[in-house]
This record gives structure tokens, sequence and C-alpha cells, in this order.
């Protein structure tokens, strides 16, 4: 079970408790400093990272931040290219106010579609095609397919092995052909705010003839460029049938798609007419889920595969009735998508993963590394818990440029601005070695270092009180008992997890609120003064001794 669907500690429900309904599923503005600055257009790349992991801290709603990340990196975009786009028109760092603004919009529209109960595949791919920043990064913007130009494939092969399908299933090169004339004339422009969500509505520039971009006031948003489009008839799958290792209802369905010629605005269905076709297909069924199931499960779902000589081919094969426990719970993700009303409900998909042998299995016993950005966000959570005054024992710096450091340093994970479009990876080796485990330690030691002078920077000014917390939470009886203070810590720490398991950990904390800083002097935690520094020392290296354990790289 990913930790980001803990609660924190003033707020302990069952780890194993996914509601669709209620609180966890619910918006509401966060009262982050930067949310004001990013509705108003002036926040930086800087000020939508901290508000995104601000976000991941603090929400109630642990599901739907995790599924907003899930889709910011499925259908990963690059800040940095939109603000090199936006520098032919500008100066200075509006390009950049810009660029994060199309990433920020983007995420709100990913938000408000996850809300709504019955959110399809459609719905989220549909958002991701309109996005201004999409168009941007896969090269649709000035993408023609009049006269004698050619289309850029890029957005397609990308559609087609990364956000839909998946590499080498049920598509070859024509079919990226084709389908890249489709899109032609998806374009972005600066457009009247009343018109940002009307693609096929007159931009500003043609509205103000020799007016400089630069002094038009208006907000950079899909536009249909007509003039662009290839209008000419299109056959995208020809004659393709699914293949048979689908089994039923799905193998021998013929999924051609046939675009008639269209012109002027009726261009615009085309693209629509791809997604709407792809986002049901048995072939995004089987990839999505896949990708559902490792973000949720284990990493040990292999992609799939139609050449009979692949492994993947045999592993997916559901046509033969005798399945492993992770090839047939895709399947049954498959079939809850298929037999959706609306069919593609994702809410229809997790609930079959959730209420699986498979997920309560392996959900208390960490089978996954966490990402940076979880391993940050896990950090603050656990030691998380309101105080009587409305503070907090621990609270997440998102000032700006506090968050993108390290994050940087341990894997390079820019938020909102990767530049290979396969998104930063969910399995835990791409993330882990001596060099990045070195940068997480460095972070923890930083948290848990006490405010005051020399205090390391690493985690700029984000603060954890542990003493606070375990006093909110034990009674002063267990104040200096070394074994509750351990064991209230490995609770938060490793929820889910058994004691057994646990017992090494256990002495080894006991042993260290039991011993001087030097390591082997013995110095018993029954005779410190828990108001004393010596103390608030000791309890911090403990936690902190925990936090870089092996155990807590986990999820």
């Amino acid at each position: 079970l990913s930790y980001w669907f803990l609660p924190s500690p003033n707020n302990r429900l069952s780890s194993l408790t996914v509601r669709f309904s209620g609180s966890w599923m619910t918006s509401t503005p966060y009262p982050v400093s930067s949310y004001t600055k990013l509705i108003s257009g002036s926040g930086s790349i800087d000020d939508l990272r901290g508000w995104h992991v601000q976000r991941g801290v603090q929400s109630r709603r642990q599901l739907l931040e995790v599924l907003d990340q899930f889709l910011e990196n499925h259908f990963v975009t690059q800040y940095s290219k939109s603000s090199d786009y936006f520098d032919q028109y500008y100066d200075g760092t509006i390009n950049g106010l810009l660029a994060t603004q199309l990433e920020f919009k983007e995420n709100q529209r990913w938000r408000d579609a996850l809300l709504y109960p019955q959110c399809t595949f459609y719905d989220l791919l549909r958002i991701s095609a309109e996005s201004p920043a999409m168009i941007i990064y896969l090269d649709t913007v000035n993408s023609k397919g009049n006269g004698g130009n050619i289309a850029n494939e890029n957005y397609a092969r990308e559609l087609l092995e990364l956000f839909t399908f998946g590499v080498d299933n049920g598509y070859d090169q024509n079919d990226i052909t084709v389908m890249s004339r489709a899109w032609t004339g998806w374009s972005v422009n600066i457009m009247n705010p009343t018109n940002e969500f009307n693609p096929l509505a007159t931009d500003l520039r043609a509205l103000n003839p020799g007016v400089a971009v630069s002094n038009l006031v208006g907000v950079w948003s899909f536009q249909y460029k007509q003039a662009n489009h290839n209008t000419s008839p299109k056959t995208i799958f020809p004659v393709k049938t699914v293949p048979a290792r689908f089994g039923a209802p799905y193998a021998g369905r013929n999924y051609q798609l046939t675009l008639p010629s269209r012109s002027g605005t009726n261009g615009i269905a085309d693209g629509y007419d791809v997604i709407r076709h792809l986002a049901d297909q048995p072939f995004t069924q089987e990839y999505i889920s896949i990708k559902l199931c490792r973000l949720f499960v284990h990493d040990d779902f292999p992609n799939p595969s139609n050449d009979p000589n692949n492994e993947g081919y045999s592993f997916y094969n559901y046509a033969t009735g005798s399945l492993s426990p992770e090839a047939d719970l895709v399947h049954q993700c498959m079939l809850a998508w298929e037999n959706g009303r609306p069919k593609g409900q994702i809410r229809d998909v997790l609930r079959v993963i959730f209420n699986s042998d498979l997920f309560r299995s392996h959900s208390g016993s960490m089978q996954k590394v966490k990402t940076p950005l979880e391993y940050v966000i896990s950090a603050v959570r656990a030691l998380r818990a309101a105080n009587a005054n409305g503070t907090f024992t621990a609270d997440l710096d998102s000032a700006s440029g506090s968050i993108g450091v390290p994050l940087n340093r341990m894997g390079t994970m820019l938020l909102f601005d990767r530049a290979e479009p396969n998104g930063y990876p969910e399995a835990g080796p791409p993330w882990i070695s001596a060099g990045t485990l070195a940068e997480r330690l460095r972070y923890i030691q930083s948290l848990l270092y006490a405010p005051g002078t020399g205090r390391p920077t690493d985690a700029g000014n984000s603060i954890v009180n542990p003493v606070t917390l375990l006093k909110l939470k034990l009674p002063s009886s267990s104040w200096n008992n070394a074994g509750a203070v351990a064991d209230y810590f490995l609770d938060i720490l490793f929820p889910g997890e058994g004691k057994a398991n646990l017992d090494f950990y256990r002495t080894a904390a006991i042993n260290f609120l039991n011993t001087l800083d030097n390591g082997s002097t013995s110095s018993p935690f029954t005779g410190l003064a828990n108001t004393s520094t010596t103390y608030d020392t000791r309890v911090r290296g403990m936690v902190s001794m925990l936090m870089t354990s092996p155990r807590f790289q986990e999820q």
C-alpha cells in the first residue's frame, strides 16, 4: 500500500480503508501560499512544485493525490519546453510564468475530473490531448497537413506507445503515420479568457492585427487551426483484429478506425474520434490496468506483448484460463473497464484492485521503493500531528525552490519538467544507488536537526518536532520509557509491518536512546530530563536512524 494512503498521526484511520465518496475523494482549495499566485498567473515553477508537494503532505484525500501524480507522470509534459516556446513572443521571466500556468491548469483539470464519480479514461485522455502543455511538448503545435506538409508524428507515436496501447501492442508504423494527420491543426494561441475552452474561437492576434503578442492581454490555450489540417480520409488500424490471447469478449474484434474527409471546423473531430476510439480498446484497458497495478500492488507486472515469441504474450494470455494472480488481476480490471456504464470508469478499475487478494497481501509488507517525491512527503507526514494551538509537529517548507533541490539530488526528479515522454519510473532500481541513498540520508538528517545555528539547509526550513509528537500521543509515564518511545515511532514509521520484522530495528532504537552520542557510553534514557536538550537530541537522532533505514525507503 502506497505510504501516501496513510493518514498522518493526528487522523489515523485503517490503512486498508479505501472509500470512493466522502472526504477522501472531495476537494477544496488548500491554504497554501503559492496557490493564490498560481491562480493569478504569477506563480513560478517552484511555486507549483511547492504547492503540489504540500498538498501531498497536508491532504486527507491521499487517493486523490496519488492519482493526480500518476496522471502527471503518465501524461508527462515539460515546463521548460513550453517556456522555450514562449521565448519567441516574450522576454524575461514571463515565459516561465506562462509555462507554469499551463502545467498548473492541466493539474487542476486532473483533480476536477478525478472528483467526478463517473470519470472515465476517455475524460482523462481528452484533458491531455487538449492540454497546451502537451500540444507544445510533443510538437503538435506547429504540425501541418495541408498542401505538401508532412504531419509531425511525435504525438501520435507517444499516444499509442506510452499513453494508451503500450509498446508494440496492436499498432505499427503505418498507424502512427496516418494517425498523425488527425492531429494537424491542433495548436495553441493567445485567446480572450472567455474563449479559453473554445478551440474554434478567433485568437486575439487575429482580432488585433499589428499588435505585438507581448501587448495582448489574454490566456494561452488550445486552438484548432483549420487551415493546417489534413482533410483527407484516414484509415487507422486497417483490417486489424484483436489477437486471440485476449479471449472473450475481445478476441477477433475488428478495431479499424475510418475517418471521413473533413474540412473547415469539422476537421477537429478527427482528433476526438481518435482518442474516443483508443480509450476503450482492450490494448489500452490492459496497459493502463497494468500501470495501476504496478502503482498500487508491486512492480512485477511485465509489459504485454502480441508477439508469441515474447514472454509477455504467454503471461497475459487470457484465453488459456490458466493465469498467474497478477495476470488474473489485470484481466479482472479489464472486464470492469469493459462492463462499466459508462465504459472505462476509473473507479471501477480501482475498486477491483483494492478488493483483490494481491492488494491485501502486499499492501502492508512494503513491496515498493518510494520515489524521491514519496520519500519527502512520507517523511513529513509520518511525524505530522496537530498541536492544540493549531500548529503542527511537522511542517514542509514549500517556499520557492526548497522542494526542487532535494528531489533533484535524490534522482533528478524535476516535477513538471521531465524531458523524456515515458515519465519517471515506478520501479525501485532506477531510484536506488549509493549516491541517491546518500542524498536521502542527507535530507532526513537535515529534517530531524533541531532548529538553530548550524542547522543544515538540505531540507530548507522544513521542521519536525518528534518530542512534541510523542508527548501528544504517549502518556507522561512513558516519556522516559525507551521501549515505549521506540514502539511508538516504529508504529508510525512502519505501519502494517509485522512485529518480528521490526525486532532488529526496535533493539537498535532502544540501544540508541540509552547511549551517549559517542555511540558506546551507556546513558540511561530513564535518567534524562524530558525537557532537556539532551533528551530532544537523543529522540531526534533515534528517529533519524529509523528513517534512514532500508525499511523507510520502501512504501
